[in-house]
């Protein structure tokens, strides 16, 4: 499903800012919720559904994004930057799918240990494991928002005829 537009202008740079929002507000929640036990009883399933939001502005993103690439195409000073943002975006999704998994984990964790039907894992090493990739895909995630962001504008403003 290709988004065009919306409210009349590229939906693109309309639904990035949901991303933009979104991937960063899930991966402080999961680190939360991931470093401090006890909150995870209050923001698990909260933390999951951010995760779930943000890959879907993600995919949203991407989508538009590639329709508005084919119709900047030909408008694009440097064809090898509009070449790279389209494909750091394309890489952004594993990350925050990453996000989602590992937040999901937490969550049916805590329901399941609330049904006092805990996950038959060791507790300790569990925990540590759960630490670790949650900051591994926060922090990826969180990079890659970044970078894909600065390559977008990069693009955008080195297709701008600033007089120079």
């Amino acid at each position: 499903m290709d988004i065009n537009s919306l409210f009349g202008l590229p939906a693109h740079p309309i639904l990035v800012h949901a991303a933009v929002v979104l991937v960063p507000l899930a991966a402080i929640a999961l680190v939360l919720v991931a470093f401090v036990p006890k909150w995870r009883e209050k923001y698990a399933t909260l933390t999951a559904v951010f995760a779930m939001l943000a890959a879907g502005s993600v995919a949203l993103a991407q989508s538009s994004g590639e329709s508005l690439q084919e119709s900047v195409r030909n408008t694009v000073k440097d064809q090898a930057l509009l070449r790279a943002h389209t494909q750091m975006g394309e890489d952004l999704l594993p990350w925050v799918a990453g996000m989602f998994v590992v937040a999901v984990f937490i969550m049916v964790a805590e329901i399941m240990r609330r049904r006092n039907k805990p996950l038959k894992l060791p507790e300790k090493a569990t925990n540590i494991t759960v630490i670790v990739l949650a900051v591994i895909v926060s922090v990826g995630s969180m990079y890659m928002v970044i970078k894909i962001g600065h390559s977008g504008a990069k693009s955008t403003w080195n297709s701008v005829n600033t007089g120079g």
